[in-house]
């Protein structure tokens, strides 16, 4: 189930939600539930093409649906955001799998990597501040958002998700 989180925006330096994931989404992985892939492909459709000055996509996609289903395209944005990451010059894996971030500017614990879905929150958040649009702040209650995603985002924080904040403890 996808969460809402808090952080502070690396170059705004701003405090905002943040969106995370309980478990990881991407290829060959035993999570994938349909609301943390709606989560993933939602922030992608921000950063890609909802801001004055998107990331780029992946060559020759033009949009990407919020439906929850783990295809290709959404496959093709994981590995293109895990590419984009990496040409930054950020340690990150090439492995098409967007794990869920234990805290803000935190490596993972085995692979000693950043988390990608953390440093996609983080472009949301400034390209829509930078623009002065609310796109990502207010996801959790955009209409254009399907409903069993906004349901999670609305929703108590749960056992599961409580698990990644035991962790830093």
């Amino acid at each position: 189930m996808a969460f809402v989180t808090t952080f502070v925006g690396a170059v705004s330096k701003k405090g905002s939600n943040a969106f995370n994931v309980d478990f990881s989404v991407g290829p060959g992985v035993r999570g994938n539930q349909p609301a943390d892939i709606m989560l993933v492909q939602a922030l992608f459709r921000i950063a890609h093409f909802e801001v004055s000055a998107p990331l780029p996509p992946p060559p020759g996609e033009t949009g990407i649906a919020v439906d929850g289903k783990l295809g290709p395209k959404t496959i093709r944005f994981i590995l293109n955001g895990q590419r984009l990451a990496k040409a930054s010059g950020l340690k990150v894996r090439l492995d098409g799998i967007f794990d869920p971030f234990r805290s803000q500017g935190e490596f993972s614990k085995i692979a000693k990597v950043r988390y990608v879905l953390e440093l996609l929150n983080d472009a949301c958040f400034n390209l829509c501040d930078n623009d002065g649009i609310n796109n990502f702040v207010a996801l959790q209650v955009r209409d254009d958002i399907p409903a069993a995603l906004v349901a999670d985002l609305n929703a108590p924080r749960r056992d599961v998700a409580r698990q990644y904040e035991r962790e830093q403890g």
